[in-house]
């Protein structure tokens, strides 16, 4: 068997699966591209993949691509990812444009496969392996072990797909008729297949505001004003949703920018990373977004820092403290037993500020330790 070991969750982008859907024209594949450029400032990092029909990439720049006509040319596409991984590619992330183009790629192999187990002629899908779904469910299967093989390998399998409008039924309400909700294109079995396969499923879509003049039959409705959307989270209103530990990920973000490329990764990172336990605290940690720049470069300074981690020690260990140059040898627990100390609040503020920049404490490295103990000394 397989020896299990202690896994700790993913805190960056190309480490997870993701799908991203939206209305046509949206920007998914630039989106695609401008994050891959993003995260690796190399294009070939990400290949994107488009599937039958689809040929969405002739406007955009800087975009590592190939096209894949049947289920063959797709396989050849994961054994060449696979297989040469580390000689003629380095390739982390591929992403296959569209979800419809690629399940419909992949309905004809069923079909084919079909024909050779039973013998008997099939054109449809749902006349596969005997019908009553079955042939959807053999297509669904045959899709996630295609994506798992390329997980396996350990190169990141994602995805773009439409959307479209659906009506949804609440069990728990007497409303017959229902209510419309914004959700994928694919059918039932390739949808939960999706879902299966994808950590994130983020949704594009354009939110209008209608504005209504007149009364009566002479009534005309006008649209106000419009604003485009990224939603990570579900509502009433759309689909979407994550494998994270919290709340940490914004509902939506506006897609307003002609580069979303590293506010898509910032958004994303920034939930991984507050789902992170502390072990020594076993809290999440919080890490606060910035949209205009990488993650790093900010840092949450509305909890102690020193406070926090104050009970992890039993014991102050007394250390003489010199004002020469020569620090002692614990300065961890020495900061601490001085901050603890310490009434000049100012002092406290800007020693929280240097900590701010790495984390905490405990992620305070010597050199910044020492600044530490040259501030308060």
């Amino acid at each position: 068997m397989k020896k299990p070991m202690l896994q700790r969750s993913a805190t960056e982008i190309n480490k997870i699966t993701g799908f991203i859907m939206g209305v046509r024209k949206f920007g998914k594949t630039s989106l695609w591209a401008d994050m891959i450029n993003a995260k690796f400032g190399d294009p070939e990092k990400g290949l994107l993949v488009s599937c039958g029909m689809e040929h969405g990439t002739n406007m955009i720049d800087n975009i590592f691509t190939t096209h894949a006509n049947t289920w063959k040319d797709l396989v050849e596409v994961k054994d060449w990812l696979i297989k040469e991984k580390g000689n003629e590619h380095n390739v982390e992330m591929v992403c296959f444009d569209s979800a419809e183009e690629f399940f419909g790629i992949a309905e004809s192999e069923v079909i084919r496969l079909s024909i050779l187990e039973n013998g008997k002629k099939i054109k449809s899908i749902k006349a596969a392996y005997g019908g009553y779904t079955n042939g959807e469910k053999e297509c669904a299967k045959l899709v996630k072990k295609f994506l798992n093989d390329l997980y396996n390998a350990g190169i990141m399998p994602w995805m773009i797909g439409h959307t479209k409008l659906k009506t949804v039924k609440d069990k728990a309400s007497l409303d017959e008729e229902g209510f419309q909700r914004l959700g994928s294109s694919l059918i039932a079995d390739y949808e939960s297949a999706v879902a299966d396969c994808f950590d994130i499923i983020a949704t594009g879509l354009i939110d209008r505001e209608i504005e209504e003049k007149g009364e009566g039959d002479s009534t005309k409705r006008y649209v106000k004003e419009t604003e485009r959307r990224l939603y990570f989270r579900g509502n009433e209103i759309v689909e979407a949703g994550g494998r994270l530990k919290d709340l940490s990920i914004p509902e939506y973000i506006p897609f307003d920018q002609l580069n979303m490329g590293q506010t898509f990764i910032d958004t994303i990172e920034t939930a991984l990373k507050n789902g992170r336990v502390d072990a020594t605290t076993s809290e999440s940690k919080k890490v606060t977004s910035k949209k205009t720049a990488p993650i790093k470069e900010e840092k949450s300074v509305d909890s102690d820092p020193i406070e926090d981690d104050i009970d992890d020690i039993d014991t102050p260990v007394e250390t003489t403290v010199e004002e020469t140059s020569t620090y002692p040898d614990d300065l961890d627990a020495v900061i601490r037993k001085m901050y603890k100390e310490c009434k000049d609040a100012e002092l406290k503020a800007s020693v929280k500020n240097v900590i701010a920049e790495y984390g905490k404490l405990n992620d305070v490295d010597e050199d910044g330790l020492k600044r530490i103990y040259d501030m308060m000394n």
